[in-house]
Formats: structure tokens, sequence, C-alpha cells
């Protein structure tokens, strides 16, 4: 049976469709689990290795930065803000590309093409529990056990993924039809790499911004993304209002409709730019 697909409407974001194809989903993502290692000789090390040498940097850069009275304690904070950036940053990256790098599928059978950036995106999520565990091993060890507060982890995962999945998605669709997107992608995750609490502490920037500055930084989503994350594995205060919070809360979720919007939009036409 074939499917007719009129390129003159926007497409609907189905989730009952989605889960119809959910075999391919899984297809997608574990055949990208295995080409992201194939033929590497230090396999799915790569997933800890790429984390670990940021860490390493920017644990020295903290220590002499803020002058951290425990170094090991230190190195435990930085690993917790690294290891959910190259989350945010990789998913980003991934979803942004995920169309282009499978062009060749696109117009040989029908299927909802967000499958794509959410495969993308699942393949992340493997990278980062592998790197999780072995933070949660270093956290016992210098420093014991999480407290209760760890369970909640999952909770800002999930929001670090509708955030990356929305930016990603906004960008996915704009790479399409211009291809300098992917060169402007990098510098702008490097500029939200130095404005998040990532390997700083939260009480850096708040003393040393002004408050104009200081409110924009408290806004941004990824400022309670990754502050609540330390919170659930260190037990750090968040150091942001409930005001604030939520306002993050709000403005991912209209980039996800937003993002969801654009891509709809323009789903039919991509076999056109390609």
């Amino acid at each position: 049976m074939k499917t007719i697909i009129d390129d003159k409407t926007r497409s609907d974001f189905d989730v009952k469709e989605i889960l119809k194809f959910r075999g391919l989903w899984w297809n997608l993502s574990a055949r990208d689990v295995l080409i992201r290692y194939k033929q590497t000789f230090l396999g799915v090390i790569w997933a800890v290795a790429r984390p670990m040498i940021n860490i390493v940097i920017f644990g020295f850069l903290s220590q002499f930065i803020e002058q951290a009275p425990n170094m090991a304690e230190r190195f435990v904070v930085v690993s917790t803000g690294i290891i959910l950036w190259t989350l945010i940053s990789t998913s980003i990256t991934d979803i942004s590309n995920s169309i282009l790098a499978n062009a060749n599928i696109l117009t040989k059978v029908y299927f909802p093409k967000i499958i794509i950036p959410l495969s993308s995106m699942t393949v992340c999520l493997v990278d980062f529990f592998i790197s999780f565990v072995i933070l949660v091993i270093f956290k016992f060890i210098f420093s014991g056990w999480p407290g209760p507060e760890f369970f909640l982890f999952p909770l800002f995962v999930i929001y670090a993924l509708v955030f990356s999945f929305s930016v990603g998605l906004s960008f996915a669709t704009l790479n399409i039809k211009y291809r300098d997107i992917k060169f402007i992608i990098p510098f702008l995750l490097q500029i939200g790499f130095y404005i998040c609490p990532v390997f700083l502490s939260m009480h850096f920037y708040t003393e040393k911004l002004p408050s104009g500055l200081k409110a924009l930084f408290l806004l941004n989503p990824l400022t309670g993304i990754v502050q609540g994350f330390k919170y659930c594995l260190l037990g750090q205060p968040l150091e942001i209002s409930l005001g604030y919070f939520i306002s993050g809360i709000a403005i991912t979720v209209l980039l996800l409709l937003s993002g969801l919007r654009y891509f709809t939009t323009f789903e039919k036409s991509f076999a056109d730019y390609i």
C-alpha cells in the first residue's frame, strides 16, 4: 500500500504514529551505537575518555580560579557538570546533524521523520549512562554515597534531554536549508559551556555578574538543569529561586513547541533540499 504525501500541508506530531514505528526507532539507535565505535581501538571507552579529558583540564582550571580547599571533591563537582554537559552538547550536535546524516533513507519509505532525531538522542543517552556509572563510583570513593536527593536525578536528565531535543530539532530543520548551521553550532555550544555553572560554582557567577546579567543567567534553563543535577549527585544547594526555576521550565516548553512546529512545518519538503 502506498502512502501519498501532500507537501503543501504541515505534518502533525502524532505520538501513536511514532510508537507504531518504534521498531525503526530501535533499529536506527542500535545501528548508530554500532557505527559510532566501529573499527575503533578503544570502542565504548571513548564514551568515558572524551568527558574525562575535559574533567582533567577544567578540574585544574576550576581549582586555579576558585581555590577550593579539597581538590578531590572539586574534581567530583567538575565531573558532575562535565558529564551532564557532554550529554547536552552531544545531543544538540547529533540531533542537528541527524536528518542530513540519514538523507539516504528519507525518500525510500514513509515513516515519521522525527524518529531520526529521537534515535540520535537515544545514542547520546547510552553514552551518558556509561559515564554516569563511573561518576557515581568516583562520588562514592571520594565523598560517600549521595543522599536521598540522588533519586531525583532522572528528572533532571529528562529535563536536559527535552531542552537538547528542543534546540536540536530547530537546528536540524535549519541545517537542511542552510548548511553553514553545522559550523555555528559548536561555537554556540562553546559559549553555552562558559555561561553555565558547568565547571565553576553557582556562587562564582552570582557573585561576579552585575544584576542585569545575573537575572539572565538565572533565567537560562541550562543553569537550572546543571545546578539541579549537581544537587542530586552532590547534595549542593540549588541556589536558584523557585520562580527562576519555573521560568526556565516554561522557556524549555516554549522551545519544544516551537521546535516541533518548525520541524513538522518543513518535514515534507526535506527531500527537496537534500
